[in-house]
C-alpha cells in the first residue's frame, strides 16, 4: 500500500509538471440537499483527451491542500478516454481516486490489483473476458483496442487496503457522508479506541462503453457480474433515443441491497459537476434522471464492523471493513 503522504507528493508533482490552462469557479446552489455545482472553464487545448488526466490531477491537488487525506480519497472510478470509441481504435482507461468526479490518475501497480478486465460484447454468450495487463507505472493504467462492436464493461477490483484514522472526527465525517450516521456510536459501544480507528477497504469499479456502430449496442445492457458489491445499470445508456431515467440496482454478495445510499455525480463540459444522493428501495433499486451529453459516476459504499481475521501487510485485523462500488457511463447528446 502506498503511504498517503507519499501519494499526496505524487499528486503535487503530477499537477506541477502537467500542461494546464484552466479557470475554476464553484458555487453553492439551491439544488436538493446533497447536490452542488462546479463550473470549470477549460481552454480548447485542455479539453483534448491526451491532457484530460492532467486536468483532473490539478484540481485534485487543490483539494488535497484543503482536506485531510481520509476525507479526500472518497470515490474510485474508471474513466475511459472515450465512452464511445471507434472500432479497432486504441483507447485508454484511467483509474481515478478523488472527489466530486475529479480525481488523480493512479499508475498501474500489479500487486494492488485483484481483477482488471474488458468484458464483452455483452450480447455474446458466453461473454468474452480479456485480462488487462500493463507495465508497472503505466498511466493511464490501461490501453486496449476492441475489434468487435457492441456494449462492453471495463472491470477493476483492487486488493484490500489498510487505513488508520488518527482522529475519531475524521472517521465520523467519512461515515456520515456515506450514509452511516451511527458508525462512531457503534464504534464506542464496541469499546474500541478512538485515537486509532482502523479500516480495511476494497474497491469494485465498472465502466460501460459502446464500441463502434451504436446500433450494435442498443438492445443489450449491463449485467450482474457477481462482485462483492456491484452497481448494475438496468437500462442501456447508449440506446436510441437516449434514456431519460436510469434504474440502477445495487447488489451485495449476490443479493439486492435495500436502504443503501447511492450518490450520483453528473458532469457536463466544461466541467460542471452536480451530485445527488438517493436511497435504494426494498429491491435494491434507485431511479435518477438523465440528461444528454453528460458523464455519470454512480457510487455506493458498505461500511460494517470487521468480523474476519484477514490482515493486510501483516497488520492485525481492522476494526471496520468497507466495500466500494462505482459505475461510470455517458449519455450521448
Amino acid at each position: 500500500m502506498v503511504d498517503p503522504g507519499v501519494f499526496k507528493i505524487v499528486m503535487i508533482f503530477s499537477a506541477i509538471f502537467g500542461s494546464l490552462i484552466m479557470k475554476v469557479k464553484c458555487v453553492e446552489t439551491e439544488a436538493p440537499k446533497g447536490a452542488q455545482k462546479c463550473s470549470m472553464g477549460l481552454s480548447a487545448k485542455a479539453r483534448q483527451p491526451v491532457l484530460r488526466h492532467f486536468v483532473i490531477n490539478f484540481f485534485a491537488v487543490v483539494s488535497s491542500l484543503l482536506l485531510p487525506w481520509p476525507l479526500l480519497a472518497h470515490e474510485f472510478w474508471i474513466e475511459p478516454s472515450s465512452f464511445q470509441p471507434e472500432l479497432n481504435k486504441s483507447i485508454t482507461a484511467d483509474l481515478l481516486v478523488g472527489t466530486d468526479f475529479l480525481g488523480v490518475s493512479e499508475i498501474y501497480v500489479p500487486d494492488q490489483i485483484e481483477a482488471f478486465a474488458l468484458l464483452g460484447p455483452m450480447a455474446d454468450k458466453p461473454i468474452e473476458r480479456n485480462k488487462i495487463t500493463g507495465r508497472y507505472g503505466d498511466r493511464p493504467a490501461a490501453t486496449m483496442a476492441v475489434n468487435k462492436a457492441g456494449l462492453y464493461v471495463i472491470l477493476h477490483q483492487t486488493a484490500p487496503v489498510y487505513l488508520t484514522y488518527l482522529a475519531a472526527d475524521k472517521f465520523d465525517r467519512f461515515a456520515r457522508e456515506k450514509g452511516f450516521e451511527n458508525a462512531l456510536s457503534e464504534h464506542q459501544e464496541r469499546g474500541l479506541s478512538l485515537t486509532k480507528i482502523t479500516e480495511q477497504y476494497q474497491r469494485f469499479a465498472k465502466s460501460l462503453i459502446a464500441v463502434g456502430d451504436a446500433g450494435s449496442a442498443r438492445m443489450v445492457k449491463d449485467r450482474h457480474l457477481g462482485l462483492a458489491i456491484e452497481l448494475v445499470a438496468e437500462v442501456n445508456p447508449y440506446q436510441t433515443p437516449p434514456p431519460k431515467i436510469m434504474p440502477i440496482r445495487l447488489f451485495a454478495t449476490g443479493k439486492p441491497l435495500a436502504n443503501a445510499q447511492i450518490t450520483v455525480f453528473t458532469r457536463h463540459n466544461p466541467r460542471d459537476v452536480e451530485s445527488t444522493k438517493y436511497q435504494t428501495d426494498i429491491n435494491g433499486r434507485a431511479n435518477f434522471p438523465l440528461l444528454p451529453g453528460r458523464d455519470y459516476l454512480v457510487d455506493s459504499v458498505i461500511l460494517r464492523p470487521s468480523t474476519g481475521s484477514n490482515t493486510v501487510g501483516g497488520r492485525p485485523a481492522a476494526m471496520w471493513e468497507s466495500l466500494w462500488a462505482s459505475l461510470t457511463f455517458q449519455i450521448p447528446g
